[in-house]
């Protein structure tokens, strides 16, 4: 269980992400979830890593009806491979409602606000 230090992540997000768009949005998101962190008294760099990079493979797999590789089954593979904490893995996969997985904790609730929030 290894969190990719911020640097490590954003050399990651510009491998996978060459939308400008899409690079603020996930900036965004990483802001937001920072503050909610401090708010609620948790781990903010794994809230704001898991903003950062929870819509990495959405570029280049964004057709979510393809049940292999579409947004984010390709991020949560690459992910586990890395052993990413599972709370970020958990919370990656919340995010996606179309995937099934209940948002329980407080990461899982605020990532989907978070993101829905920031456009």
């Amino acid at each position: 269980m290894t969190l990719p230090t911020r640097e490590e992540a954003l050399a990651l997000l510009h491998d996978w992400v060459e939308s400008e768009s899409l690079r603020r949005h996930m900036y965004a998101v990483e802001a937001a979830m920072r503050a909610y962190a401090r708010h609620y008294g948790e781990d903010e760099e794994l809230w704001g890593l898991t903003g950062l990079l929870h819509d990495l493979d959405y570029e280049r797999f964004s057709d979510m009806d393809d049940v292999e590789n579409g947004h984010p089954r390709t991020e949560l593979r690459l992910f586990a491979e890395q052993e990413y904490p599972p709370a970020l893995i958990q919370a990656v996969r919340a995010h996606a409602p179309f995937l099934g997985y209940p948002r329980v904790s407080q990461l899982d609730k605020a990532l989907l606000a978070c993101d829905e929030l920031t456009g």
